[in-house]
């Protein structure tokens, strides 16, 4: 706070506000995948209206280091028909560190062409969630032995009341290695680890959520065999586990910058062990250095999480990925899936429905006629439902999304077209029209 003051007193702070506001009609009960997918909680299924406006301001201190404050409103009809804090944090980094405390949105990466962002675990499908973040922006080298590390530690504190079990907390810790010694080639490697734990259920009141429970829940007791007990029923370890282990090898030929991307699911003993093997993301991202081409960047992914496994289950059978017995909301917050947004909820949006999934996805982003930027996504995927599936697909959909800049005067206006081919629904199709301006 006493920097805070500073900072406005010495009037050195830079300010950022933008406004933005959509409209969205569409022929089906629900608007088409990607019109609702991946769109940071502003826009949900039955949303016809959404706007959100954002404001940020910066302070950099003469030795290098930043403060930032932000503030965003967000209201959008659907499901939600509410005003709502898009986000509120205040943050300071340097160039290899970084913090923050409240609810920040995440970054964009692969020029936002990926299905699930950054990680299979954690997309940009649901709302930021409340809390606190300490990680490194870059990896800590080791002398010139060409290897590194970094890592992120973060605490959630979920609002929610509409769940299963209300206010929820989820602990995140995340550990990689680079190793960039060979010539024109990064590799990094890694785990996260997420829990859900304590908070309230109306069927054995407040869970346990002590600091001494907080120690058992950050060694990861449900994963590695520890048992509890909640009321009368014994469980396996405290909280809902999940993590992934990850590895991308960046590297770059000509003026293309091309990374590869893997990464699993585990929420047992028998996924560290890769025991559920070849379930995971496989994914390329390739990115043109040279600006205003008509095909700047590409990514191709391709999901399977159908093996769960099957030839390794656990005591209470197959995985069942983003479900828990104990959890019963799973892995979402406000009735979204945090994760990869092709596993799916049910119909009453409260247990996940559809995590036996097959999925290929493919996104392109660039220029038409070098000056009206554009990105398209395309992905077919084939859902076998949940907790072991079938041996055929209860279903085949083909979602397709188009989103050009089409106007970039004094307000940038964008025009999206999405529609979805469905194998036991009829064909739905949307349209979208996006209002965005920056204030200053």
């Amino acid at each position: 706070m006493l920097l805070f003051i500073s900072a406005v007193q010495s009037q050195e702070i830079d300010y950022f506000l933008s406004a933005t506001g959509q409209g969205i009609v569409y022929t089906g009960e629900e608007s088409p995948f990607w019109i609702h997918s991946n769109q940071r909680g502003r826009i949900d299924e039955m949303t016809n209206i959404s706007s959100w406006v954002n404001g940020r301001g910066t302070y950099e201190f003469r030795n290098g280091g930043i403060l930032k404050g932000g503030l965003g409103l967000l209201y959008h009809d659907g499901y939600s028909n509410k005003l709502q804090l898009d986000e509120y944090f205040v943050s300071y980094e340097n160039s290899w560190f970084e913090t923050y405390a409240g609810r920040k949105q995440k970054e964009e990466v692969f020029s936002g062409l990926s299905a699930t962002n950054e990680s299979v675990l954690w997309s940009l499908n649901s709302r930021p969630i409340p809390g606190i973040t300490l990680q490194m922006k870059r990896p800590l080298m080791f002398w010139n032995t060409g290897i590194g590390f970094k890592a992120s530690w973060e605490e959630f504190f979920s609002d929610e009341t509409d769940r299963y079990i209300q206010n929820i907390r989820i602990h995140h810790k995340s550990f990689h290695l680079v190793f960039d010694r060979i010539r024109n080639f990064e590799i990094i490697g890694g785990v996260h680890h997420y829990a859900q734990w304590a908070g309230k259920s109306p069927e054995y009141g407040e869970l346990p959520a002590g600091f001494d429970n907080y120690l058992k829940v950050i060694t990861g007791g449900s994963l590695t065999g520890g048992t509890g007990f909640i009321g009368e029923q014994e469980i396996n370890g405290l909280g809902n586990h999940l993590g992934g282990y990850e590895l991308q090898i960046n590297t770059s030929y000509s003026h293309f910058d091309i990374s590869l991307v893997y990464n699993t699911i585990f929420e047992d003993f028998s996924g560290i062990k890769l025991r559920n093997t070849p379930d995971g993301r496989y994914g390329i991202f390739i990115e043109d250095r040279e600006p205003e081409k008509l095909v700047q960047a590409l990514m191709y992914e391709y999901y399977f999480t159908r093996h769960q496994s099957k030839t390794y289950p656990t005591t209470d059978g197959k995985d069942n990925y983003f479900n828990n017995h104990l959890y019963q909301s799973g892995w979402t917050y406000k009735q979204r899936i945090i994760g990869l947004p092709f596993i799916m909820l049910d119909e009453e949006r409260f247990r996940v429905a559809h995590n036996n999934i097959v999925a290929h996805h493919i996104g392109i982003s660039g220029s038409a006629f070098y000056y009206y930027p554009y990105k398209f996504l395309a992905s077919y995927r084939a859902n076998y439902g949940a907790k072991g599936g079938t041996s055929r697909p209860i279903e085949r959909i083909i979602s397709t999304y188009l989103d050009v800049n089409v106007w970039q005067e004094f307000v940038n206006v964008n025009l999206q077209i999405g529609a979805d081919l469905h194998s036991e629904k009829s064909s739905n199709v949307g349209f979208g029209l996006r209002v965005s301006k920056n204030i200053f």
